[in-house]
């Protein structure tokens, strides 16, 4: 294609120039997409390389008559040399779209030509912000189409846990919460509450930890006895409301036990102050019968457990595992009672967990006069129960308060639980009863997955 063409062209492309539209991205694109008229029939765009210098016309016009004969005979002399050769055919892929040329074909436009369009184009349309949905429509005519659909996110090598700032985006979301409120119910199973408790602290004493699951359902009970032995404490209580009381059972990390002061207290303080439940008496459903706890002065809660009644032993059902002793009652069916001479020798107590399992009780108390402060001093071994020696133990005061009635006869008695954690109690017995007063601390709180 000479010169002489190139310029004859250019002049039939600058034709009616001020008819063009303002925007130079949609004169561009009506330049690529539009179909054009000569003598009333579309132009079958890609066969000359006019369709490069395409004049934006109104279909509902016509070329004027100057306009006609010179693209015509531009026409014919170009028709001649791309049959001679002079110039290359249109290939498919350039068929009314000089981008789509591939960079090996013949018809490629050239590569600074490249470079220059799509720095033209690059300056007019901005790219989307990497992460971020936006809308991009292409501009045709004046008017924008496309605009409803998201442009795919630009992988940018981020991990984006949610997206939530494209509109679309929120639209469903709000749609998922509006469906939501015609369910009409939801089966959400809640975790068990659960409070480690010390019970029986004194002011250097930690006391007996203990702790107490609030049961939203009932469990079977080889579930109880495997969380109890998950926790690992000495005692683990499990209470669950039923009617106007509760049922209060109590397990070791290996089996279930008929009776347990320290726990017991331990479910008292958590009622009265983790879940702030009114009422001034409360009574507990317990494999002991029905027992009852309320909060008494100076911080104190007092627990009402069942009193044992005394019966002498000879000491030689001990296997002499607790050394000289001065007396040994049976306390209850379970219990037995060693009085031994005083605190020093209390203390002194060197006791093989294998020896006194063989002494047919499930709990050996030992006990003597006086000790820091205190009527009484105490330690209890308990191995049968998975307990080698227990911190401190409510249960034993079953026992104390009516041996102490004997010896002393004040129905009142002050005692320590001389263990490696410590604690102190109080007892008062009454006709069928002792009342078992101590103090007692939330350590933590949190929920069962159970």
């Amino acid at each position: 294609m000479n010169c002489e063409h190139v310029e004859r062209a250019l002049t039939v492309s600058k034709l009616r120039d001020d008819e063009r539209p303002a925007d130079p991205f949609a004169r561009q694109s009506a330049e690529r997409f539009d179909a054009y008229l000569f003598d009333g029939k579309p132009c079958e765009q890609g066969e000359t390389p006019l369709a490069v210098f395409h004049v934006r016309a109104d279909p509902s016009r016509r070329l004027r008559l100057a306009e006609r004969s010179v693209l015509g005979e531009e026409e014919t002399v170009l028709a001649r040399e791309v049959r001679e050769g002079r110039l290359p055919r249109a290939t498919p892929g350039t068929r009314g779209d000089p981008f789509g040329v591939g960079e090996g074909d013949e018809g490629a436009p050239h590569p600074q030509t490249r470079g220059q369009i799509f720095e033209e184009v690059g300056s007019l349309v901005t790219a989307p912000e990497f992460g971020a949905d936006q809308h991009i429509g292409v501009q045709f005519d004046g008017v924008v189409q496309g605009e409803r659909w998201p442009t795919p996110s630009v992988d940018a090598g981020v991990k984006v846990k949610r997206r939530d700032t494209h509109p679309e985006t929120l639209r469903r979301t709000a749609l998922l919460v509006w469906q939501a409120l015609w369910v009409e119910n939801v089966n959400v199973s809640f975790g068990h509450r659960l409070w480690w408790v010390d019970a029986f602290i004194g002011e250097s004493e930690r006391g007996n930890p203990a702790v107490v699951v609030l049961l939203e359902r009932p469990l079977a009970d080889e579930d109880l006895q495997q969380i109890a032995f998950e926790l690992g404490v000495s005692e683990t209580a499990f209470v669950r409301r039923v009617g106007d009381g509760w049922s209060l059972r109590w397990f070791t990390p290996t089996v279930e036990v008929d009776l347990c002061g320290h726990a017991t207290l331990a479910t008292l303080h958590v009622l009265l102050t983790e879940l702030g439940v009114p009422g001034g008496e409360f009574y507990f459903q317990t494999r002991a019968g029905v027992l009852s706890g309320r909060r008494l002065r100076d911080g104190m809660l007092g627990v009402d457990l069942p009193r044992a009644y005394l019966e002498p032993l000879d000491e030689s059902v001990l296997n002499g595992t607790l050394g000289p002793v001065r007396e040994v009652f049976q306390a209850g069916p379970q219990s037995v009672l060693a009085v031994v001479e005083d605190y020093d020798a209390l203390c002194g107590l060197a006791i093989d967990p294998m020896s006194l399992f063989l002494v047919p009780s499930a709990i050996v108390i030992a006990a003597c006069h006086g000790g820091p402060d205190v009527d009484v001093s105490i330690r209890v071994f308990a191995p049968r129960l998975g307990l080698a020696e227990d911190h401190v133990t409510g249960s034993a005061m079953c026992a104390i308060a009516p041996w102490w009635v004997e010896k002393v006869g004040s129905p009142t008695v002050s005692v320590y639980q001389a263990s490696a954690r410590g604690g102190v109690m109080y007892a008062r017995l009454f006709e069928r009863n002792v009342e078992v007063a101590g103090m007692a601390r939330t350590f933590f709180g949190g929920d069962l997955r159970a």
